[in-house]
């Protein structure tokens, strides 16, 4: 059972939103410029996770839905669900109708 740690008033944050916000964040820093000792004058700088052993070099942006092998993962009530087919094919299809949407 998980504790809660903090009684903040809780925003109103989708899993979409969470994601968008993420994938704007490396944005913003794969376009600062990075010194060796790191990125200089960010605003961010005493707060990055760039700072510690997770160079961004190694960061990738999340996006749903995505195909990996046979199966494709998609959003659905703020909850990552994935659908497994039987081929590559199959899923291919699945996955270029949700594109569509």
């Amino acid at each position: 059972m998980m504790s809660k740690i903090w009684s903040r008033k809780r925003l109103d944050i989708t899993s979409e939103l969470a994601i968008a916000a993420y994938n704007t964040l490396i944005q913003f820093c794969f376009g600062q410029i990075v010194y060796k000792e790191g990125c200089l004058g960010c605003i961010l700088q005493n707060q990055c996770q760039g700072n510690t052993d997770n160079r961004m070099a190694y960061w990738e942006e999340v996006h749903y839905p995505k195909l990996v092998d046979n199966s494709v993962f998609y959003l659905k009530d703020g909850k990552v669900k994935q659908i497994t087919h039987g081929s590559r094919q199959e899923a291919e299809e699945t996955f270029k109708e949700m594109m569509r949407r």
